[in-house]
């Protein structure tokens, strides 16, 4: 037998309550509270699987916008201790595929937007799917195609928490019974199923547990932090965890102490490298007379030696492509003949120019 939870609940002004905060908070989304004149500011969460808002035949499009639907929500209630909305909360099965979260989600929101009701329904997991679970936010007023009419009063009594329960059971385990899972939860009572096992509690949230959680992945981020600029920004390894920089830092001086330390005795090297290493100490352990070393010293000077010789003589194709590029540069000759300046009579035929 898997675990059961649903609780049904209200969302009141006379508690202190803001819908359009509750519904911020449900989606993961930052939303403009009207009646609060501030933004309801819950984006960012990572824990928000699904969000979307199902609406009954005949409502108006703009139900469908979370921030206009919950702000009309706030202004239609006129009371102080009025009832903003109904909320439907139930777990998850552990034993239920997340493949099957949304459809049993999505199922729960339809079965109540063909009651008349507005459902906003958001599924929320930690990523451990230790707690998966549905919220499930619906509008206590008829829906009409001018906005909200009179309250829906079937959703005041027992009777209503008791068809959540029934309902919510049917849909799991068709389910369960889809993934071929052989588990099912009952929403009957210990009670009405002559259990004389003690009922177990829902333990709900834990804000010393959830403090301790924030604190201990604050203290891991800054361990993260990079110290100075991008050079110890985190580096995942193979599985796409992040590198301390720390661990970076060593894995580095490894690195370098290897390239660094000398090659094991013994290594067979390629090619003749023995032989050059004895040439070459052979080369810079001979001895060189006086002579040798000044010539050694004056051999850059020899090799300009090529100056004093006398050209050699043309041959008769290189005179042929020399004579045809001098051809080409007798503009630069100093003496050429200037063109003769114009005469006044050339001067007066010459038509004006455009003088701008």
């Amino acid at each position: 037998m898997a675990i059961y939870h649903l609780h049904v609940k209200n969302i009141s002004r006379g508690d202190g309550r803001s819908i359009v905060a509750a519904a911020a908070y449900r989606a993961g989304e930052t939303l403009p509270n009207e009646a609060e004149e501030r933004l309801s500011a819950f984006g960012g969460r990572r824990d928000v699987v699904l969000s979307e808002i199902h609406l009954p035949p005949g409502a108006p499009a703009w139900m469908a916008h979370r921030a206009t639907l919950w702000n009309a929500v706030e202004a239609a209630e006129k009371r102080k201790d009025a009832r903003l909305a109904k909320e439907i909360e139930f777990a998850l099965p552990v034993e239920l595929p997340k493949a099957a979260w949304q459809p049993v989600a999505r199922a729960m929101a339809d079965a109540y937007t063909s009651q008349g009701f507005v459902a906003d329904v958001a599924v929320h997991d930690d990523g451990t799917q230790h707690n998966p679970h549905v919220h499930l936010l619906l509008t206590t007023r008829v829906v009409t195609a001018d906005g909200f009419g009179p309250k829906i009063r079937s959703a005041d009594g027992v009777q209503f928490v008791t068809e959540a329960r029934s309902l919510w059971a049917r849909v799991a385990n068709e389910a369960l019974a889809k993934a071929g899972i052989a588990v099912a939860i009952d929403s009957r009572s210990h009670a009405e199923r002559n259990l004389e096992q003690t009922p177990g509690q829902h333990r709900g949230p834990d804000r010393a547990e959830r403090r301790a959680r924030r604190e201990r992945l604050q203290q891991e981020r800054e361990l993260m932090k990079s110290t100075d600029g991008e050079r110890d920004l985190p580096v995942p390894d193979p599985d796409g965890n992040p590198i301390h920089p720390h661990e970076l830092a060593q894995a580095e001086t490894r690195l370098l102490d290897d390239m660094h330390a000398a090659a094991p005795a013994g290594r067979d090297l390629s090619g003749d490298t023995e032989d050059a290493r004895a040439a070459i100490e052979a080369q810079n352990a001979r001895e060189m007379s006086e002579d040798e070393a000044a010539a050694y010293r004056l051999a850059p000077e020899d090799m300009l030696d090529w100056l004093g010789e006398p050209a050699r003589p043309l041959d008769p194709a290189d005179e042929v492509v020399l004579e045809h590029w001098e051809n080409h540069l007798d503009w630069l000759e100093i003496d050429r003949q200037q063109p003769a300046a114009p005469s006044d009579e050339e001067l007066q035929h010459e038509p004006e120019r455009d003088r701008r």
